[in-house]
């Protein structure tokens, strides 16, 4: 709904007058992505199963049992495709939804990149980082580059 109601809207600014510095590649990859994905005007069933299966990804080098990752996200695409069939969408809404992926990589690797220039600027303030971003990014930096390990 709101993703609806934002674009539709004149009155809220999709982007900043001026973003972070060294930073508005990112923002703008951010910003085109939820601009291309409300445009398919995904239910918030089909959102909520497109966001289980981005997030189940098998690739992810620290992942031990990447073969029962790859089962469960195969499990999730039947059931967005059943959903997407149910509501009687366009038939090519699951193909437009998949071909975001590479975009969506490119944005966490970018993010990844700026987040480590982060903390190569600001160690002091990226030790007091959320628990769960440092969760989540910790993993991702430490593989993030296979030259550097």
């Amino acid at each position: 709904w709101g993703c609806r109601w934002a674009v539709q809207s004149r009155d809220i600014p999709l982007l900043p007058a001026v973003p972070p510095s060294g930073c508005d590649d990112l923002i703008g990859a951010v910003f085109e992505l939820g601009r291309t994905l409300c445009r398919l005007q995904l239910s918030d069933e089909e959102l909520a199963l497109f966001t289980a299966a981005v997030l189940l990804s098998p690739d992810r080098p620290w992942l031990t049992e990447s073969k029962k990752v790859q089962k469960l996200q195969d499990k999730i695409y039947v059931a967005l495709q059943h959903e997407i069939q149910k509501k009687h969408s366009a038939e090519d809404k699951l193909s437009k939804m998949v071909s975001k992926l590479p975009l969506m990589k490119t944005i966490c690797n970018l993010h990844l990149d700026k987040l480590e220039f982060f903390r190569l600027l600001h160690p002091e303030t990226a030790m007091n980082f959320p628990p769960l971003y440092k969760e989540v990014f910790n993993s991702e930096l430490q593989y993030s580059d296979p030259r550097e390990s």
